[in-house]
């Protein structure tokens, strides 16, 4: 009659290999020492940048790829992004290449839209240099999302600038009118109705200017992207808790791979029971 085959069964066979699975165990923990020691130190930095919110005249919201952190990290061309660091600094692509990265802050679902904030990081041996390449990093990406934005103020500085200097212009006209009718002995209608024109002008070219300086506050405030902060520190991705994982990774292969060779070795209860 056939015996039932156990977790026992399979047990002394494992037991019956132990020294092989010891053996094997031992040289992973080895191995996973000498690649953790082996390995050099990455050091990363994160720093974050505000995307802006850019909005119609009607201050209504535009939605536009770099509005969420989302869909700004698809459309950002980071290859450029690299290259316009690496060219800044004055190292070799290679070295911004590949170790750049952007990406949306965590916690987000469905029911918590991603807000205007992208966290870019970059990586180098060398924390101090981490640090520079992301900072930046940060600057490159305000400086690709933000071409809207310096579009609507270079039209808000114009229309401000214009009529700061029509204003300039009617307020010189108004005094030179208001002084040469105080000087002279007998009224004059066509000064009068001058006076009065050039005044009603000024009034409506300082209502212009204090309407574009208003929304050009607004847009550098809230619709213009910008660093919300910088990196300083850098932190390593070779820390002991890390390398302690990889040892205790590279231990626990080495038990799987004993396990393994002993079962073949020895072969496994029900191959046993079968040829028996």
């Amino acid at each position: 009659m056939d015996r039932e085959i156990t977790i026992r069964d399979y047990l002394n066979v494992a037991w019956s290999g132990r020294w092989l699975i010891l053996v094997t165990t031992v040289l992973g923990i080895i191995v996973g020492i000498l690649v953790s020691v082996a390995r050099p130190s990455a050091y990363t930095a994160s720093a974050r940048v505000y995307l802006g919110q850019p909005t119609s005249i009607n201050g209504v919201p535009i939605q536009t790829p770099f509005t969420s952190s989302q869909t700004a990290t698809g459309a950002l061309d980071l290859t450029a992004l690299a290259d316009d660091v690496a060219q800044k600094m004055g190292v070799a692509r290679s070295v911004i290449r590949g170790h750049v990265h952007v990406s949306s802050p965590p916690g987000l679902s469905t029911a918590n839209p991603a807000p205007p904030v992208l966290i870019v990081s970059g990586s180098n041996p060398r924390p101090a240099m981490a640090v520079v390449i992301t900072n930046q990093l940060a600057n490159a990406v305000v400086t690709q999302t933000g071409a809207q934005y310096m579009l609507a103020e270079n039209v808000l500085t114009a229309q401000a600038t214009q009529a700061q200097s029509q204003v300039r212009s009617l307020n010189a006209r108004v005094d030179a009118l208001q002084t040469r009718m105080a000087g002279a002995a007998a009224s004059n209608a066509g000064d009068a109705v001058a006076l009065a024109t050039d005044t009603q002008l000024l009034n409506t070219a300082q209502t212009v200017v204090a309407n574009a300086q208003l929304a050009l506050a607004k847009t550098r405030e809230a619709e213009s992207p910008r660093v919300l902060s910088q990196a300083y520190s850098a932190t390593s991705s070779n820390t002991a808790p890390k390398r302690l994982q990889s040892i205790a990774l590279a231990g626990l292969v080495g038990f799987l791979l004993g396990l393994i060779a002993t079962f073949v070795w020895r072969g496994s209860p029900a191959a046993r029971a079968s040829d028996a």
